[in-house]
Protein backbone atom coordinates (compact mmCIF):
# COMPACT_ATOMS: atom_id res chain seq x y z
CA UNK A 1 0.00 0.00 0.00
CA UNK A 2 1.22 3.52 -0.65
CA UNK A 3 2.21 5.56 2.35
CA UNK A 4 0.92 9.07 2.96
CA UNK A 5 3.61 10.60 0.79
CA UNK A 6 3.15 8.32 -2.20
CA UNK A 7 -0.60 8.46 -1.76
CA UNK A 8 -0.44 12.23 -2.15
CA UNK A 9 1.61 11.79 -5.29
CA UNK A 10 -0.87 9.40 -6.89
CA UNK A 11 -3.73 11.71 -5.92
CA UNK A 12 -1.99 14.43 -7.92
CA UNK A 13 -1.51 12.09 -10.88
CA UNK A 14 -5.09 10.90 -10.62
CA UNK A 15 -6.36 14.47 -10.63
CA UNK A 16 -4.15 15.18 -13.64
CA UNK A 17 -5.52 12.13 -15.48
CA UNK A 18 -9.10 13.22 -14.92
CA UNK A 19 -8.33 16.75 -16.06
CA UNK A 20 -6.38 15.57 -19.09
CA UNK A 21 -9.13 13.39 -20.43
CA UNK A 22 -11.62 16.23 -19.97
CA UNK A 23 -9.44 18.70 -21.86
CA UNK A 24 -7.76 16.59 -24.50
CA UNK A 25 -10.86 16.53 -26.69
CA UNK A 26 -10.75 20.32 -26.82
CA UNK A 27 -7.04 20.85 -27.35
CA UNK A 28 -4.39 20.29 -30.04
CA UNK A 29 -2.59 17.11 -29.01
CA UNK A 30 -0.70 15.04 -31.54
CA UNK A 31 0.85 12.66 -29.00
CA UNK A 32 -1.03 11.94 -25.78
CA UNK A 33 0.94 11.27 -22.58
CA UNK A 34 -0.47 8.84 -20.05
CA UNK A 35 0.10 9.26 -16.29
CA UNK A 36 2.48 6.30 -16.08
CA UNK A 37 4.52 7.65 -18.99
CA UNK A 38 4.80 11.04 -17.33
CA UNK A 39 5.83 9.51 -14.03
CA UNK A 40 8.55 7.47 -15.70
CA UNK A 41 9.81 10.43 -17.73
CA UNK A 42 10.05 12.71 -14.70
CA UNK A 43 12.40 10.26 -13.02
CA UNK A 44 15.05 11.65 -15.35
CA UNK A 45 14.79 15.04 -13.62
CA UNK A 46 15.09 16.52 -10.16
CA UNK A 47 11.81 18.41 -10.19
CA UNK A 48 9.84 16.94 -7.35
CA UNK A 49 6.38 15.47 -7.85
CA UNK A 50 3.90 16.34 -10.59
CA UNK A 51 0.87 18.21 -9.29
CA UNK A 52 -0.75 19.45 -12.49
CA UNK A 53 -0.48 18.50 -16.13
CA UNK A 54 -2.72 19.83 -18.90
CA UNK A 55 -2.52 20.27 -22.68
CA UNK A 56 -1.88 23.67 -24.24
CA UNK A 57 -4.45 24.69 -26.83
CA UNK A 58 -2.33 26.70 -29.24
CA UNK A 59 0.00 23.98 -30.53
CA UNK A 60 0.13 23.64 -34.31
CA UNK A 61 3.40 21.81 -34.90
CA UNK A 62 4.24 20.10 -31.61
CA UNK A 63 2.44 18.74 -28.56
CA UNK A 64 2.74 21.00 -25.51
CA UNK A 65 1.62 20.53 -21.92
CA UNK A 66 1.70 22.74 -18.87
CA UNK A 67 3.54 20.91 -16.09
CA UNK A 68 3.54 21.96 -12.45
CA UNK A 69 5.70 20.14 -9.93
CA UNK A 70 6.78 20.71 -6.34
CA UNK A 71 9.73 22.71 -7.71
CA UNK A 72 8.04 25.03 -10.19
CA UNK A 73 6.08 25.56 -13.38
CA UNK A 74 7.26 24.25 -16.73
CA UNK A 75 6.23 23.40 -20.28
CA UNK A 76 6.68 19.85 -21.52
CA UNK A 77 7.06 19.70 -25.31
CA UNK A 78 6.96 16.60 -27.49
CA UNK A 79 8.56 17.38 -30.85
CA UNK A 80 6.63 15.81 -33.70
CA UNK A 81 9.02 16.29 -36.61
CA UNK A 82 12.35 17.82 -35.53
CA UNK A 83 15.66 16.04 -36.05
CA UNK A 84 18.32 15.77 -33.35
CA UNK A 85 20.39 18.45 -35.10
CA UNK A 86 17.42 20.81 -35.13
CA UNK A 87 16.70 20.19 -31.45
CA UNK A 88 20.34 20.76 -30.58
CA UNK A 89 20.12 24.13 -32.34
CA UNK A 90 16.76 25.23 -30.95
CA UNK A 91 17.31 24.23 -27.34
CA UNK A 92 20.95 25.27 -27.40
CA UNK A 93 19.96 28.70 -28.69
CA UNK A 94 17.38 29.15 -25.94
CA UNK A 95 19.96 28.30 -23.30
CA UNK A 96 22.52 30.61 -24.92
CA UNK A 97 20.09 33.54 -25.03
CA UNK A 98 18.80 32.96 -21.51
CA UNK A 99 22.36 33.00 -20.20
CA UNK A 100 22.77 36.42 -21.84
CA UNK A 101 19.62 37.74 -20.13
CA UNK A 102 17.40 37.70 -23.19
CA UNK A 103 13.82 37.22 -22.03
CA UNK A 104 13.19 33.64 -23.13
CA UNK A 105 12.66 30.32 -21.33
CA UNK A 106 15.66 28.07 -20.79
CA UNK A 107 15.43 24.29 -21.26
CA UNK A 108 16.18 22.04 -18.30
CA UNK A 109 18.93 19.45 -18.29
CA UNK A 110 18.05 16.00 -17.02
CA UNK A 111 20.22 13.97 -14.64
CA UNK A 112 22.44 12.95 -17.57
CA UNK A 113 22.93 16.52 -18.70
CA UNK A 114 20.68 16.17 -21.77
CA UNK A 115 18.16 18.78 -22.89
CA UNK A 116 15.80 16.20 -24.38
CA UNK A 117 15.09 12.48 -24.39
CA UNK A 118 12.34 10.12 -25.53
CA UNK A 119 8.74 10.19 -24.30
CA UNK A 120 6.09 8.07 -26.00
CA UNK A 121 8.36 7.63 -29.04
CA UNK A 122 8.92 11.38 -29.43
CA UNK A 123 11.84 13.61 -28.44
CA UNK A 124 10.68 15.59 -25.42
CA UNK A 125 12.05 18.49 -23.39
CA UNK A 126 11.05 20.33 -20.24
CA UNK A 127 11.38 24.11 -20.46
CA UNK A 128 10.97 26.76 -17.80
CA UNK A 129 7.54 28.36 -18.01
CA UNK A 130 7.52 32.14 -18.28
CA UNK A 131 4.88 34.21 -16.51
CA UNK A 132 2.41 36.32 -18.44
CA UNK A 133 -0.28 36.27 -21.07
CA UNK A 134 -0.48 36.92 -24.81
CA UNK A 135 -1.35 40.49 -25.72
CA UNK A 136 -4.10 40.05 -28.31
CA UNK A 137 -4.13 43.68 -29.46
CA UNK A 138 -0.59 45.10 -29.30
CA UNK A 139 -0.23 48.87 -29.08
CA UNK A 140 2.83 51.09 -29.46
CA UNK A 141 4.14 50.34 -25.94
CA UNK A 142 4.10 46.59 -26.61
CA UNK A 143 5.70 47.13 -30.01
CA UNK A 144 8.53 49.17 -28.52
CA UNK A 145 9.26 46.48 -25.96
CA UNK A 146 9.30 43.64 -28.48
CA UNK A 147 11.45 45.71 -30.86
CA UNK A 148 14.06 46.25 -28.17
CA UNK A 149 14.00 42.62 -27.09
CA UNK A 150 14.43 41.42 -30.67
CA UNK A 151 17.53 43.60 -30.94
CA UNK A 152 18.88 42.03 -27.73
CA UNK A 153 18.10 38.60 -29.18
CA UNK A 154 20.01 39.38 -32.40
CA UNK A 155 23.00 40.82 -30.58
CA UNK A 156 23.18 37.94 -28.10
CA UNK A 157 22.90 35.37 -30.88
CA UNK A 158 25.87 36.67 -32.83
CA UNK A 159 28.30 34.35 -31.08
CA UNK A 160 26.03 31.30 -31.03
CA UNK A 161 28.17 28.72 -32.81
CA UNK A 162 25.55 26.23 -34.04
CA UNK A 163 23.90 26.64 -37.41
CA UNK A 164 20.50 25.67 -38.78
CA UNK A 165 19.43 26.69 -42.30
CA UNK A 166 16.00 28.28 -42.53
CA UNK A 167 13.53 25.35 -42.66
CA UNK A 168 11.06 27.61 -44.49
CA UNK A 169 13.53 29.11 -46.94
CA UNK A 170 13.17 29.52 -50.70
CA UNK A 171 13.67 25.85 -51.52
CA UNK A 172 10.88 24.89 -49.14
CA UNK A 173 8.61 27.58 -50.61
CA UNK A 174 9.10 26.23 -54.12
CA UNK A 175 8.62 22.62 -53.00
CA UNK A 176 5.47 23.57 -51.09
CA UNK A 177 4.19 25.43 -54.13
CA UNK A 178 4.62 22.29 -56.23
CA UNK A 179 2.79 20.14 -53.68
CA UNK A 180 -0.02 22.70 -53.42
CA UNK A 181 -0.32 23.28 -57.17
CA UNK A 182 -3.87 21.90 -57.33
CA UNK A 183 -4.93 24.41 -54.66
CA UNK A 184 -3.33 27.48 -56.25
CA UNK A 185 -4.93 29.63 -58.92
CA UNK A 186 -2.85 30.96 -61.85
CA UNK A 187 -2.79 34.30 -60.00
CA UNK A 188 -1.49 32.50 -56.90
CA UNK A 189 1.24 30.83 -58.93
CA UNK A 190 2.29 34.19 -60.41
CA UNK A 191 2.35 35.73 -56.94
CA UNK A 192 4.60 32.95 -55.68
CA UNK A 193 6.91 33.03 -58.70
CA UNK A 194 7.35 36.81 -58.74
CA UNK A 195 8.02 37.02 -55.00
CA UNK A 196 10.61 34.23 -55.04
CA UNK A 197 12.18 35.69 -58.19
CA UNK A 198 12.58 39.12 -56.63
CA UNK A 199 13.97 37.54 -53.46
CA UNK A 200 16.56 35.55 -55.40
CA UNK A 201 17.60 38.56 -57.47
CA UNK A 202 18.25 40.67 -54.39
CA UNK A 203 21.86 40.78 -53.20
CA UNK A 204 21.68 39.30 -49.69
CA UNK A 205 25.42 39.29 -49.06
CA UNK A 206 25.59 42.73 -47.35
CA UNK A 207 22.75 41.84 -44.96
CA UNK A 208 23.67 40.97 -41.39
CA UNK A 209 22.98 37.30 -40.65
CA UNK A 210 22.71 35.38 -37.40
CA UNK A 211 20.33 33.51 -35.14
CA UNK A 212 16.72 34.58 -35.67
CA UNK A 213 13.40 33.56 -34.14
CA UNK A 214 11.64 33.48 -37.54
CA UNK A 215 8.14 33.25 -36.00
CA UNK A 216 7.86 36.20 -33.64
CA UNK A 217 4.12 36.76 -33.83
CA UNK A 218 2.30 38.48 -30.97
CA UNK A 219 1.12 35.07 -29.70
CA UNK A 220 4.76 34.07 -29.20
CA UNK A 221 5.36 36.75 -26.58
CA UNK A 222 4.04 37.01 -23.05
CA UNK A 223 3.31 40.17 -21.06
CA UNK A 224 2.84 40.74 -17.33
CA UNK A 225 0.92 43.90 -16.42
CA UNK A 226 1.97 45.50 -19.70
CA UNK A 227 5.64 44.53 -19.38
CA UNK A 228 7.23 41.97 -21.67
CA UNK A 229 7.74 38.70 -19.83
CA UNK A 230 9.51 36.88 -22.63
CA UNK A 231 9.62 35.32 -26.09
CA UNK A 232 8.49 31.72 -26.58
CA UNK A 233 8.22 29.04 -29.30
CA UNK A 234 11.58 28.52 -30.98
CA UNK A 235 10.41 25.81 -33.39
CA UNK A 236 11.51 27.74 -36.47
CA UNK A 237 14.57 29.46 -35.02
CA UNK A 238 17.40 29.33 -37.53
CA UNK A 239 20.34 31.19 -39.08
CA UNK A 240 19.21 33.79 -41.60
CA UNK A 241 19.16 37.54 -42.24
CA UNK A 242 18.24 39.57 -39.18
CA UNK A 243 16.02 41.89 -41.20
CA UNK A 244 13.81 38.93 -42.14
CA UNK A 245 13.06 38.53 -38.43
CA UNK A 246 12.08 42.19 -38.23
CA UNK A 247 9.77 41.78 -41.23
CA UNK A 248 7.97 38.83 -39.64
CA UNK A 249 7.41 40.96 -36.54
CA UNK A 250 6.21 44.03 -38.46
CA UNK A 251 3.70 42.08 -40.58
CA UNK A 252 2.03 40.73 -37.46
CA UNK A 253 2.46 43.30 -34.68
CA UNK A 254 2.00 46.43 -36.78
CA UNK A 255 -0.79 45.61 -39.28
CA UNK A 256 -4.32 46.88 -38.89
CA UNK A 257 -7.40 44.79 -39.67
CA UNK A 258 -7.04 45.52 -43.38
CA UNK A 259 -3.37 44.52 -43.38
CA UNK A 260 -2.00 48.05 -43.65
CA UNK A 261 1.09 48.84 -41.60
CA UNK A 262 0.26 51.33 -38.86
CA UNK A 263 3.06 53.89 -38.89
CA UNK A 264 3.13 54.55 -35.13
CA UNK A 265 3.61 50.90 -34.30
CA UNK A 266 6.23 50.51 -37.04
CA UNK A 267 8.09 53.52 -35.64
CA UNK A 268 7.86 52.11 -32.10
CA UNK A 269 9.42 48.80 -33.20
CA UNK A 270 12.19 50.26 -35.35
CA UNK A 271 13.15 53.10 -33.01
CA UNK A 272 13.43 50.75 -30.03
CA UNK A 273 15.35 48.19 -32.08
CA UNK A 274 17.79 50.76 -33.45
CA UNK A 275 18.61 52.18 -30.05
CA UNK A 276 20.40 48.88 -29.46
CA UNK A 277 21.30 47.73 -32.96
CA UNK A 278 21.26 50.36 -35.75
CA UNK A 279 20.13 49.06 -39.11
CA UNK A 280 22.30 49.52 -42.18
CA UNK A 281 20.91 51.21 -45.27
CA UNK A 282 20.79 47.91 -47.15
CA UNK A 283 18.66 46.40 -44.38
CA UNK A 284 16.18 49.27 -44.55
CA UNK A 285 16.10 48.90 -48.32
CA UNK A 286 15.43 45.16 -47.96
CA UNK A 287 12.44 45.54 -45.64
CA UNK A 288 9.69 45.81 -48.32
CA UNK A 289 10.94 42.62 -49.98
CA UNK A 290 11.30 40.84 -46.64
CA UNK A 291 7.70 41.75 -45.77
CA UNK A 292 6.63 40.05 -49.00
CA UNK A 293 8.70 36.89 -48.53
CA UNK A 294 7.49 36.65 -44.92
CA UNK A 295 3.86 36.88 -46.04
CA UNK A 296 4.50 34.23 -48.70
CA UNK A 297 6.14 31.92 -46.16
CA UNK A 298 3.20 32.01 -43.75
CA UNK A 299 0.59 31.82 -46.52
CA UNK A 300 2.11 28.64 -47.95
CA UNK A 301 2.90 27.05 -44.58
CA UNK A 302 -0.65 27.56 -43.32
CA UNK A 303 -2.13 26.38 -46.61
CA UNK A 304 0.14 23.32 -46.45
CA UNK A 305 -1.03 22.57 -42.91
CA UNK A 306 -4.65 22.91 -44.05
CA UNK A 307 -4.24 20.61 -47.05
CA UNK A 308 -1.88 18.12 -45.39
CA UNK A 309 -2.78 18.23 -41.67
CA UNK A 310 -0.78 16.29 -39.12
CA UNK A 311 -2.70 13.48 -37.47
CA UNK A 312 -3.55 14.00 -33.83
CA UNK A 313 -6.34 13.83 -31.33
CA UNK A 314 -7.28 17.30 -32.49
CA UNK A 315 -5.32 19.80 -34.55
CA UNK A 316 -5.60 23.57 -34.64
CA UNK A 317 -5.00 25.08 -38.10
CA UNK A 318 -4.76 28.81 -38.77
CA UNK A 319 -6.42 30.40 -41.79
CA UNK A 320 -3.93 30.91 -44.67
CA UNK A 321 -6.07 33.44 -46.56
CA UNK A 322 -4.98 36.40 -44.42
CA UNK A 323 -1.38 36.03 -45.55
CA UNK A 324 -2.33 35.60 -49.20
CA UNK A 325 -4.16 38.92 -49.03
CA UNK A 326 -1.25 40.45 -47.11
CA UNK A 327 1.20 39.31 -49.79
CA UNK A 328 -0.94 40.89 -52.51
CA UNK A 329 -1.10 44.12 -50.50
CA UNK A 330 2.65 44.23 -49.80
CA UNK A 331 3.41 43.52 -53.46
CA UNK A 332 1.25 46.44 -54.58
CA UNK A 333 2.62 49.00 -52.10
CA UNK A 334 6.39 48.79 -52.54
CA UNK A 335 6.84 52.52 -53.12
CA UNK A 336 4.70 53.42 -50.12
CA UNK A 337 6.74 51.03 -47.96
CA UNK A 338 10.00 52.57 -49.15
CA UNK A 339 8.72 55.99 -48.06
CA UNK A 340 7.54 54.56 -44.73
CA UNK A 341 10.95 53.06 -43.90
CA UNK A 342 13.23 55.77 -45.30
CA UNK A 343 13.14 57.97 -42.14
CA UNK A 344 14.45 55.02 -40.12
CA UNK A 345 17.80 54.93 -41.88
CA UNK A 346 20.21 56.22 -39.24
CA UNK A 347 23.25 56.63 -41.47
Amino acid sequence: MPNAETGSYYNCIGAYASLRFQLVNLMSVFTAVEPAQLEHFLQRYELGKACDFSPISAGITNTNYYLDTDDGSYVLTLYEHHSDDELDYMLGLQQHLAEKSVLCPAPLKDRRGDYYSSLNHRPAAIINRLPGEIETAPVTEHCAQIGAELARFHLAGQDFVKNRPNPRGVEWLLAAGDMLEAHLTPQDQQLLTSTVGDFRNFDHRPLAHGAIHADLFHDNALFVDGALGGIIDFDYACHDSLVLDIAVLLNDWCSDRQGNLESRRVTAVLNAYQQLRPLHQVEIRALPLMLRISALRFWLSRLYDKVFPLSGELTFIKNPDWFRELLMLRSAETRQLERLFLPHYMG
